[in-house]
């Protein structure tokens, strides 16, 4: 769509006086009119007077004054709103409202540094009837960022490089071999993050682990297969998360919803939270965990792959089973260490881990030195079938909550009490972790 520059004036007008005679006022919109040095991943947000409510019918345009030329439309009557984030195609929703204020998600890349753009919204989009007269504005993006940066700097205020992480992602090269820094200041950053094959060493940094919040909604309904349902994936080496927070707002019972995938190795996650109800955590490759506290119900912490949680916090939120791992032959599983298993109000049984043995014969989960609650029952582990003599279903010197320790005589036979060697062994993080390449993830 093109539009002559004398009909986006009447637009522009009529816009107004609709607005000047109106009974409400009209929504503050952001980017304010007529700004500039805006973020070219800016979202569009606009806070009413009351709650929005959304019709499901009519567009949002983007249009770029020096040529007029249309570079975005959002049709909320299409079924499906889709986009390209970080080089994979996902499902979601174009808007989200959140109280009185509501966010339009446009389409990746639409903006380019150094332009003015005019948004037009359709009254449809608002209005049933398609009554009144459309919402129009505009701003101009800042100067593109000089390529070689080592550092950025991400707020969802746009006083940052970027106003979003997959904008900071994305500035990096496809194969990148240095050390980079996303730091993340204070603020809510609402959407699918996804850090793909290449987007190797990046730190993500929090400003503040409890006011840094990557959150939204990601599901198998929206995005149906393993790799592509959670909040936040990282497919890149080398990466870590620290203090954060990644929140999939997934309804309870909504499915298989990960706060956050790892098939990238040697990967560190510090003071972070991560909270889901189903899957919150899916770990594929070598991943070392420090200091986090992980919520969920069922298999909330599962995957391929081999991890070592130092001195983390896994809530129950409903009955439901702590762990699933999936590994190899060869490969170890899980290990928990001074970790703290605790419930929700309500929960009244949550297994340490479970598995089907006929499928996943040598799965493994260790437990050392670790606090656990009533509501893990008093055989601990739940292991299906018959072939279930490979499993490490592995414990030593379990307590209470109260530090007292457990009667763990009514365990299940597969399982095993470890003795204090074996645990000393698998208490060093670089032991657990380390391949042919030796990783130490506490190595500076």
């Amino acid at each position: 769509m093109k539009l002559p520059s004398g009909l986006l004036a009447v637009l522009i007008l009529l816009s107004t006086l609709d607005f000047l005679c109106a009974e409400s006022l009209p929504p503050k919109v952001w980017p304010s009119d007529h700004s500039s040095n805006i973020c070219t991943d800016t979202s569009l947000c606009l806070t009413f007077d009351s709650v929005p409510v959304l019709t499901h019918s009519g567009k949002i345009f983007v249009v770029r004054e020096q040529d007029g030329k249309e570079t975005d439309v959002v049709d909320l009557a299409l079924p499906d709103f889709t986009d390209m984030i970080g080089g994979k195609i996902f499902r979601l929703a174009p808007i989200t409202i959140d109280g009185n204020s509501l966010t339009i998600r446009l389409h990746g890349h639409v903006l380019k540094p150094s332009s003015t753009y005019r948004i037009i919204i359709e009254p449809a989009v608002f209005s049933a009837s398609g009554g009144g007269k459309p919402l129009t504005w505009s701003f101009t993006t800042r100067g593109p960022i000089p390529a070689g940066r080592r550092e950025l700097t991400v707020s969802s205020d746009g006083s940052g490089d970027f106003c979003t992480v997959q904008g900071a992602i994305d500035y990096l090269p496809d194969d990148n071999q240095l050390p980079f820094r996303i730091f993340i200041r204070k603020g809510r950053y609402t959407g699918i993050v996804y850090a793909g094959q290449g987007k190797n060493h990046i730190c993500f940094e929090g400003e503040d682990r409890k006011g840094t919040i990557i959150e939204g909604i990601n599901n198998n309904s929206l995005n149906g297969n393993r790799t592509g349902r959670a909040l936040f994936g990282i497919d890149a080496n080398d990466c870590s998360v620290m203090n954060l927070t990644v929140h999939n707002t997934t309804p309870y019972k909504g499915s298989q919803a990960e706060a956050l995938r790892i098939n990238g190795d040697r990967c560190i996650l510090r003071n972070d939270d991560f909270l889901s109800y189903q899957d919150t955590l899916q770990l594929n490759g070598r991943i070392y965990l420090s200091h986090c506290d992980i919520q969920g119900d069922v298999d909330f912490i599962w995957g391929e792959g081999t991890a070592f949680f130092d001195s983390c916090k896994l809530e129950a939120l409903h009955d439901g089973y702590y762990v699933q791992s999936r590994n190899p032959d060869g490969k170890q599983g899980y290990v928990f260490l001074n970790c703290s298993l605790t419930l929700s109000p309500g929960v009244e049984k949550c297994w340490l881990a479970r598995i089907e043995a006929e499928r996943f014969p040598f799965s493994s989960v260790a437990y050392i030195n670790c606090e656990m609650g009533p509501q893990v029952p008093v055989q601990g582990w739940d292991a299906k079938g018959t072939n279930t003599s490979h499993l490490k279903f592995e414990e030593f010197h379990s307590t209470d909550l109260m530090g007292r320790p457990l009667d763990v005589t009514q365990r299940v036979s597969c399982s095993k009490q470890l003795s204090e060697d074996e645990a000393v062994k698998l208490s060093d993080p670089k032991i657990v972790l380390s391949k042919f390449d030796l990783w130490d993830p506490l190595k500076p």
